[in-house]
């Protein structure tokens, strides 16, 4: 039912506050670069964009072109790197 922004942004926060709750010493940068380079990334998937193009088909992009990391934040593997 909600996808884009709206629901990414309370997942990474989630996981931000469960990797600060077992090392509160991080910095934001430390941090930053921990759920970034944790990612589960989806190698060749596409997906529709929602949107579509002109004439009302969806348009299929690789799923990695879709955020900075081209992944999904992975509480699992933040958690793991500490």
């Amino acid at each position: 039912m909600y996808s884009g922004t709206s629901m990414a942004t309370p997942e990474v926060a989630g996981v931000a506050a469960l990797v600060l709750s077992q090392k509160p010493t991080l910095s934001a940068v430390e941090l930053k670069k921990i759920l970034t380079s944790t990612v589960t990334t989806f190698g060749n998937l596409e997906v529709k964009l929602p949107n579509g193009n002109p004439n009302g088909e969806a348009k299929k992009v690789p799923f990695s072109s879709l955020s900075a990391t081209g992944g999904v934040v992975n509480a699992y593997g933040a958690l793991k790197s500490l």
